[in-house]
This record gives structure tokens, sequence and C-alpha cells, in this order.
């Protein structure tokens, strides 16, 4: 299990989110705003965070290190970051920032409601458009047409074309339910998050009413994640912390490990192609083998109908022969027939 945040001396930002609930709307805010702020801060600490962590990993979370929120006291996660950004709207999550220190500055990012109590002691509220429309640094569009063809192989999409109008599945990994949402003609949903998502693609988005989304420009979402940026770097120059002489050895770690860890989700791509091929192939085999068998089990139950047509056929004839046999004028004849039999013989 990993170690729980500790203040790094170079800077650290706690994200806290919903990330360790299934749906698309709980995993995308986090991602993007850690994603965001390690291009505006580089070498700085970025944890997510949600109230149950990595005690509720799901295969949707794609791997994430999200560290729990329960069990731990207000006093103990301020001291482990600069700053905190409040991207989720759960309740314990809500109460716990509203406990922090007062001099620790919390930012709400993209909440639906913000508790009065909690707006009142914020650094700021960022109310912008939905963090969706900003996956640049999340996913790689280069990629969207591989999982298109490695899920269609893996029988998870339709070979056709297909329109979205249900919930998207909730046992594949962040990264192919955006394929599966680039790949569709039309989406029909309520869901903000995957309306927002949509609009980064460039797919067709619409309520089930039919009306369309909204989304202010993505220009105020860049600003207000500046914004948030620019209150860390403050905060940690008032803590004591020197800017202009960070840890390059750090940073420069921090980066090379971001980067291995990208390539690592890129090779996983890779073998999973290797792998999809050879199980599509297997399963075609299956296919075929499966729609042979069936056609020997009805060819061979056509030839046992025949069989036992046959075989009534032949206790019939039987049957008449014996009751011919049993007519009196063949007990009759026979001894003439005999008697016949011997003179020609």
């Amino acid at each position: 299990m990993p170690g729980l945040s500790t203040h790094s001396g170079v800077g650290a930002v706690a994200i806290w989110t919903s990330a360790d609930q299934p749906d698309l709307g709980d995993q995308l805010p986090g991602r993007v705003i850690q994603q965001e702020l390690l291009a505006r801060l580089p070498g700085w600490r970025m944890s997510l965070f949600a109230t149950e962590g990595w005690r509720r990993s799901a295969v949707t979370d794609g791997g994430l290190v999200i560290e729990p929120l329960r069990d731990r006291t207000p006093e103990d996660l301020a001291a482990a970051a600069t700053l905190t950004v409040v991207c989720t709207a759960d309740p314990y999550a809500l109460d716990l920032a509203a406990r922090l220190d007062a001099a620790h500055p919390v930012v709400l990012f993209a909440l639906p409601e913000v508790p009065a109590d909690l707006a009142a002691r914020a650094a700021f509220v960022a109310t912008g458009p939905n963090p969706g429309l900003l996956l640049d640094r999340v996913l790689d569009r280069e990629t969207l047409p591989v999982r298109v063809a490695q899920l269609r192989q893996l029988g998870e999409m339709p070979q056709r074309d297909y329109d979205v109008h249900a919930e998207l599945p909730q046992d594949l990994v962040f990264e192919d339910r955006l394929a599966i949402l680039s790949a569709a003609r039309n989406v029909v949903t309520e869901d903000e998050h995957i309306a927002a998502a949509c609009a980064w693609l460039g797919v067709r988005c619409r309520r089930p009413d039919g009306s369309t989304f909204e989304f202010a420009p993505v220009a105020e979402l860049t600003a207000q994640l500046d914004r948030i940026a620019e209150l860390a770097e403050h905060t940690l120059a008032e803590q004591g912390g020197d800017l202009a002489t960070r840890m390059s050895v750090l940073a420069e770690e921090n980066n090379a490990l971001r980067h291995a860890h990208w390539q690592l989700r890129r090779r996983m791509l890779v073998e999973r192609q290797r792998l999809a091929e050879p199980l599509a192939e297997a399963w075609q085999e299956r296919d075929a083998a499966v729609a042979e068998a069936t056609e020997v089990r009805a060819e061979n139950i056509e030839l046992t109908r025949r069989n036992e047509e046959l075989a009534a056929r032949l206790a019939r004839i039987e049957q008449e022969l014996v009751n011919w046999q049993n007519t009196k004028l063949v007990r009759w004849t026979r001894p003439l027939r005999d008697a016949y039999g011997k003179a020609r013989g």
C-alpha cells in the first residue's frame, strides 16, 4: 500500500475527488486538474484523494493511486499539502474540507452546489466550464482509434456505426470509455461530464429532450487553473519555500517518472493489441467450430430421423410378411409348393 502524502518541501497540491467511484464524472475532474497543474507547477507533488481512496479501488480507475480521506485528521491533511483543491460533492469530503485550518488555502472547483460555510472559508470558488473540455494532457488522441479497434475485437463495441443512449459501461477503464464516445455518431445523455468529453472529442451530444449543452469558453477554465497555480506558488513562498532554487534533481526525477508512466501506459496499449489479435482469431475459430458442430449435430439428427423411418418401414414390411405367411392360402398350399420345388430341383 502506498505511503500517505507528507509535505515535500518543493510544493504539494492535494486534489480531493470522488475517483473511488466508477462513473466517468467521478474519474474525470481530478485527472484534468492534476495534469493541468503539473504543467504549470513542474516538480510539484499532485496527490489525489477520495473518501475511501485505494480501499475502494475499481477497474475503471486504471490504476490511479488515490489516497483515503477517511481516518485522517484535518490537521494531518493541511500539513501534507501547500494547497487543497476540492472537486467532489461527496458529503464527507465537504464536511472535512470545512474543518481544515483557516490558514490553509482551499479552492472549490466545479462543484454543483457549494455549502455556505465552505464557501466562506475558501480561497476562491472556481465556477468555470466543465473540466472535461480540457482533456489534452489526460488522453492521447492518437490512441483512440487503436482502442476502438481493440474494443471491437474484444466484442465490447459494435462493429458498425452506433449511437450511445445509455450509461457507459462501468467495467472499462477511463480511456476505453472515452474511446467508446469517440466512435459514436451521436450521444444522448443528461451527464454534463460526458457532454463535455464529447465536446472535446468533437462528437454530437444532446439531452434526451433534444436540447444541446452549452459550455463557456475553454479560456475561462485555463484562466482558473492559472489562478490556482499562482495561489499555490504564492502560498509556498509565504511558507518559506524558495521557488527560484527548487531542487532541480527532484524535478528532473519527477518528470522522468511521469514520462516513464506515460510510456508504460502506451506500452500496455500495444501489449493489449498483441493479446487482442490472437484472442479475436481464437474466438473466430471457436465460432467457426461451433457453427460446424451445429451443422454436424443437425445432420446427425436428420440421419437419426431417417433411420427411425427406415426401421419403422422395415418393421411394417416384416409384419406384413408374417401376416401373409399366416394366411390359409399360404399354409394350405405349402405342401404343394414344397413338392413342386423338389420336382424342379
